[in-house]
């Protein structure tokens, strides 16, 4: 058995404890550590942990995204040989969010040798493990090409595994097979997804080591979040971290909750979903919208003058007049007449439907509608963040798994969990008015009193 897993709960400085193991293992001459994470920010902190160590990442450890390690260590080098084809880069558009205009998207892209970043993990899988329809000749050149890789690969890292989905899952036990030692460090109750894949390896791995201690929350927090954790996951606090404290408010004794906010001090403010009283941050990154309007833009415009070769100048059109579309919109205009205006001075021709629809999409910004209301982050934004004072709005959804009406070990179980783990010392509850009324103020308080007293 090569995969071996580290189950780590908040706190217990798993990404520390992996950069410890990855500088201090002996890698054989001519082999290579991959050391892979779900996020860029993830990625980053394991960077700048092994050059703590070394002060420089040496070339045989490869740091990256999971993305990046698929698309550039299977896909890009081995792809073709299995089905005759080459991407020539990635897409990052925003794909839209009905099925039918989304599989067309997909398909056009495939069409143009572009792969979208969401289809890696299934093509890296078509790679590492099978597709469906393969004959024996793919599954043959499929056994070569995992031995050379893996006569490469000393090994890989896994940070943040809970993160990992179906496709990834069967990459990484195909990578196995194969003979690549395959480390993970994750914890199942961070989980917001409710992927569930990496508590399936837990469940059929023989070689796995829980951590316990935490170096984040104060122990009185801990003991809230430990009745969500089996026995083998509780935490106890680091010798050296101090008590902490935990606060019980009520939202209905809160004249003004905004101004009650932002006299609070505050580093993190979370709630689980946007609530009629309560909006969210836009997840959605500026880039990415900006990156799919451009790429509709830039079709139209082809469609339009497919005479013109020049692909600078097509490319410097459609930047242009990207940027002026947004400006447009974000300035009020409607879209239906920005994407007309541009029709009537002659760049597009009148778009079919389907395009209409997509840049239609791709224009429109998702912006939060705050009015008087106070916006703080999702649960799921703050995942791998820490703060001195947090602020928790506790909404119905979440209520049922802190009282242990609902014992579910499922996805808002877990955001529950990533929402008592962020503070480093003060934790606010902020009971909002519909769980006061479903439990009242008596027992609440006779819950909580265990844990603040």
């Amino acid at each position: 058995m090569l995969m071996k897993v580290n189950v780590a709960g908040a706190g217990a400085g798993k990404t520390t404890k992996m950069a410890d193991l990855i500088t201090g293992i002996d890698i054989p001459e001519g082999k290579v550590v991959f050391c892979i994470a779900f996020t860029n920010a993830a990625s980053t902190n394991i960077t700048e942990k092994v050059e703590e160590k070394l002060g420089v990442v040496p070339n045989n450890i490869k740091i990256s995204t999971i993305h990046s390690f698929l698309y550039q260590e299977l896909i890009q080098p081995y792809f073709s040989f299995l089905y005759n084809k080459h991407y020539e880069r990635l897409s990052v558009i925003d794909l839209p969010f009905e099925q039918g205009y989304k599989r067309a998207k997909l398909s056009e892209l495939e069409a143009e040798n572009i792969l979208h970043i969401t289809m890696i993990p299934e093509r890296a899988k078509w790679v590492a493990y099978q597709k469906s329809n393969d004959h024996k000749a793919e599954k043959e050149i499929r056994k070569k090409l995992l031995s050379r890789f893996s006569d490469y690969c000393a090994a890989i890292f896994v940070d943040e595994a809970q993160d990992i989905g179906a496709d990834v899952k069967l990459i990484l036990e195909a990578l196995e097979q194969s003979g690549v030692e395959i480390i993970l460090y994750g914890d199942p109750k961070q989980d917001v997804k409710g992927l569930g894949k990496f508590q399936e390896i837990i469940e059929n791995t023989s070689n796995v080591n829980y951590i316990s201690e935490c170096h984040r929350c104060p122990q009185k927090h801990l003991n809230i979040s430990n009745t969500l954790a089996s026995v083998t996951e509780q935490q106890r606090a680091d010798d050296n971290n101090a008590k902490g404290s935990i606060s019980i408010v009520f939202e209905s004794d809160i004249e003004n909750v905004k101004q009650f906010m932002s006299d609070g001090n505050y580093g993190l403010q979370y709630i689980s979903m946007k609530r009629d009283r309560f909006a969210t941050h836009e997840k959605q990154k500026s880039g990415e919208r900006f990156e799919t309007l451009r790429y509709e833009v830039h079709r139209a415009i082809c469609e339009k003058w497919s005479g013109i070769k020049n692909e600078l100048v097509i490319n410097r059109a459609a930047f242009y007049v990207t940027e002026q579309m947004l400006s447009a919109y974000d300035s009020g205009c409607n879209e239906s007449l920005i994407i007309a205006q541009w029709v009537e001075s002659g760049l597009f021709d009148r778009l079919i439907n389907k395009r209409y629809a997509q840049m239609a999409s791709a224009l429109k910004a998702i912006g939060t509608e705050t009015n008087d209301i106070p916006v703080v982050s999702s649960i799921e934004i703050v995942k791998g963040l820490e703060a001195k004072r947090c602020l928790f709005i506790l909404s119905p959804d979440l209520a049922p798994y802190l009282f242990r009406d609902k014992k579910d070990n499922n996805k808002t179980c877990h955001l529950l969990y990533v929402a008592l783990t962020r503070s480093l010392d003060h934790l606010t509850i902020l009971i909002m008015k519909e769980v006061e009324d479903k439990y009242t103020r008596l027992a609440i308080d006779e819950f909580f009193c265990k844990f603040v007293g």
